[in-house]
């Protein structure tokens, strides 16, 4: 007869035990796709991604693909969102292309289905928004629309507007009868002080011999100086009768904000104020360095996990470039207007 331990029943029996401690423990834990708690980390350069059951990309973030890499060659680290017709919807990204603004200089935009940025921040200048352009709405002064012989600048026209998008645009229409020369002034300045800037100005003469007053129109374009962001700022429009005696008048079409197009449209910087530092410290009001209309405090950005600030890193996006419309070019006109003003027919273009 062999031999058998005594106790190997016991082990049995323990073994059993184990087993079934084991099997009620498996059956606590949360599927293999579920987190329960915690949080997880994707990092070197990896990237998580979401697909419809069609294979159509909806969410990424993490390393964009080779397509997608900054002008220095470097991997772009961003954010997609796409419908589920495979349309972007939402993205941090920015397009190496320079011509599309902001090459290097990540957005953040909601697109539309036909691949317009119907929302996005300014990438050129990092301040404010890039789309959409906002109006400027003018209000009429006294000599607005109506005939002029002042030989000095009288005011024609108003504006006030809060400062969201870096860039202010104006379309005037002037005229001068016959034998006179109208001449036109766009100045600029922030609410909080009393200096105005003159931005541009532009003529018109009607020569003497003419049947009927010469008119012309012209786009003024130029950048909010020194205007933080929701900043109150005015645009001021005068006129004079130059030269003549028969009369002269200013119309203005309209006016708007919009987008940096270039470099040299970014905006000097805000000038310090105590606007920040009253919205904490010296509640609202007029005389506190605070602009009208008061704006309720900005909230403090929340603090990161103790774990990203020790590691530094963002998480990234979508592992391979999207297909995405391209934008709509700008638009040009055949006449190119004067003196300091654009030189496009200056309307808003979908990228940022």
């Amino acid at each position: 007869m062999p031999y058998v331990p005594q106790d190997v029943l016991d082990r049995i029996g323990a073994l059993e035990r184990e087993v079934r401690l084991l099997r009620g423990r498996a059956q606590m834990r949360p599927a293999l796709n579920q987190i329960s708690h915690g949080r997880v980390t994707i990092g070197e350069g990896g990237s998580l991604e979401v697909l419809a059951p069609d294979g159509t990309g909806l969410f990424g973030v993490g390393a964009f693909g080779s397509g997608w890499n900054h002008p220095d060659g470097s991997p772009q680290q961003g954010v997609l969102m796409q419908r589920e017709d495979g349309t972007t919807a939402f993205s941090v990204r920015a397009f190496p292309n320079a011509d599309r603004g902001g090459a290097g200089t990540q957005a953040v935009s909601i697109w539309d289905r036909t691949g317009h940025q119907v929302i996005s921040d300014d990438t050129t200048s990092g301040r404010g928004l890039g789309s959409p352009a906002l109006p400027m709405p003018f209000q009429p002064l006294p000599a607005g629309g109506e005939s002029i012989t002042n030989s000095s600048f009288v005011n024609c026209w108003f504006a006030s507007v809060q400062a969201h998008n870096p860039v202010a645009t104006v379309q005037l229409e002037f005229g001068a009868a016959p034998g006179s020369t109208c001449e036109v002034k766009v100045q600029y300045r922030l609410a909080n002080t009393s200096s105005w800037t003159d931005i541009a100005t532009d003529s018109v003469s009607a020569p003497s011999s003419s049947s009927s007053a010469v008119y012309k129109t012209a786009w003024f374009t130029f950048p909010l100086h020194g205007a933080d962001f929701e900043q109150l700022v005015f645009v001021r429009i005068q006129a004079r009768q130059r030269s003549g005696t028969a009369g002269v008048i200013c119309n203005c079409l309209g006016g708007y904000t919009r987008r940096t197009y270039s470099a040299d449209e970014v905006p000097d910087p805000p000038v310090p104020t105590l606007t920040a530092a009253a919205l904490d410290t010296e509640g609202t009001g007029s005389g506190r360095g605070i602009d009208a209309p008061v704006q309720p405090p900005r909230p403090a950005s929340p603090p990161l996990p103790a774990a990203e600030e020790e590691s530094g890193s963002t998480l990234a996006a979508s592992g391979k470039a999207p297909s995405t419309p391209k934008p709509p070019m700008e638009e040009t006109t055949d006449a190119a207007p004067r003196g300091n003003t654009d030189r496009r027919s200056d309307r808003p273009v979908s990228d940022s």
